[in-house]
């Protein structure tokens, strides 16, 4: 995206020079001649690279200090990743591995084993990396080509999301640290107004359309107004065209599932296409909410699921967004683990937040609105990784 963009900017300030020229610049035929084979050339140069690059694995090893260790370490080894390979275990002077997995060798030798087995990767706990005896060796290795990470960072890197049960207080904090104050304050409030603005334009048309086919096909009002929690916890009513009936919500909140019977027909074909969605472009104008970020939640929602997803409130500390990371990547979902999914994807669009991967989520957001939304299958192409719950929960009970 970034070299996609460079290029757009230099080929305009390259037009932008050529056209304020007052002598006027022929191109001789020879010029095309001499490109067309450095053009071809080049093409293929890339094709082999990417060639390889599909073909290469890189190889890891695990870092371990205890079973639990051992067993994430398996659970690394049963997803599958094309790109990486686990070549084997690099334990502890203090413990010996019980597994049936390869065992490089103690930690004491760490720097001879990776250059005995070529180990471009290794994957620890949070416990080895904040090893004050062993920050120097992974110094070492580091400035030497050699990542070092906890698996919750791999699994940033590869899957881009964050499992919740990988996160530690120590990652949180790195996490609310990393996005820039100055892009958060300033750079992201521009771009939501002028983005915010500019749809307003192109938009419009679509929802004076939705408006009037609110208006003709069911009595009562056009638009429907709902208390969501913003910044911090903060409540504001987020707008909307009411896709529903009028007494929807007669015995009180509920989420709304893919087949809900209390949409109206034409609700149905507005929530399909998100048309529904752009009476919260005013939102974003007053500031209530950002263009892209977590979705708002209602505080009832939030109540529920928060006492049964952890770090489910993380997700207010920062502005609810028009669209997001985990809308792109997940389809409409109506249940806890629909929930819990999605918030493994705003923890990692709320740690790697920028200009690039906002203007990434847009480009993804239309395509998918063009689309009609995402189906099931995008559901098969996430990581299976329930098992480290299960394994958490067998450690704690056996302490």
């Amino acid at each position: 995206m970034i070299t996609v963009a460079a290029a757009l900017a230099g080929a305009a300030a390259l037009m932008c020079v050529v056209f304020h020229l007052n002598r006027p610049m022929f191109i001789g035929r020879g010029v095309l001649a001499w490109s067309m084979p450095v053009a071809f050339f080049g093409l293929l140069h890339h094709l082999f690279l990417l060639r390889q690059l599909r073909n290469h694995r890189e190889r890891v090893a695990f870092l371990m200090t205890c079973t639990f260790d051992e067993l994430e370490a398996r659970f690394f080894q049963s997803l599958g990743t094309e790109n990486l390979e686990l070549v084997g275990l690099v334990h502890y002077d203090s413990y010996q591995p019980i597994g049936e997995m390869r065992v490089l060798g103690p930690v004491s030798s760490l720097k001879e084993i990776v250059r005995r087995e070529n180990i471009q990767r290794i994957v620890c706990t949070n416990k080895s990396i904040s090893d004050a005896a062993m920050c120097r060796v992974f110094c070492e290795l580091r400035y030497s080509g050699v990542s070092v990470m906890p698996l919750v960072s791999l699994f940033e890197e590869v899957h881009q999301l964050v499992p919740l049960e990988l996160i530690t207080s120590e990652w949180l904090l790195t996490a609310s640290s990393l996005p820039h104050v100055l892009y958060i304050k300033k750079a992201k409030r521009a771009f939501d107004i002028l983005c915010s603005l500019f749809l307003f334009v192109v938009l419009g048309p679509l929802l004076l359309a939705g408006i009037l086919a609110v208006r003709l096909s069911s009595k009562g009002p056009v638009f429907c107004r709902q208390v969501r929690c913003g910044r911090f916890g903060q409540t504001f009513q987020v707008i909307k065209l009411r896709t529903m009936r009028v007494d929807a919500e007669k015995d009180g909140a509920r989420w709304s599932s893919a087949e809900d019977p209390r949409v109206t027909r034409i609700g149905v074909f507005l929530r399909k296409y998100r048309m529904d969605e752009l009476p919260q472009l005013f939102d974003v104008l007053r500031g209530e909410m950002s263009f892209v970020d977590p979705r708002p939640e209602r505080p009832e929602f939030i109540e529920e699921l928060s006492q049964q997803i952890t770090f489910f409130h993380e997700r207010l500390m920062v502005q609810p967004g028009f669209t997001g990371w985990a809308q792109v990547n997940y389809p409409y979902g109506s249940t806890v683990e629909d929930a819990k999914w999605k918030l493994e994807h705003d923890l990692y669009d709320m740690k790697h937040m920028s200009v690039t991967l906002d203007l990434f989520i847009l480009l993804d957001t239309v395509r998918i609105v063009l689309r009609g939304g995402l189906g099931e299958r995008a559901k098969e192409r996430l990581p299976r990784y329930e098992a480290i719950w299960f394994f958490r929960v067998f450690n704690e009970r056996g302490r």
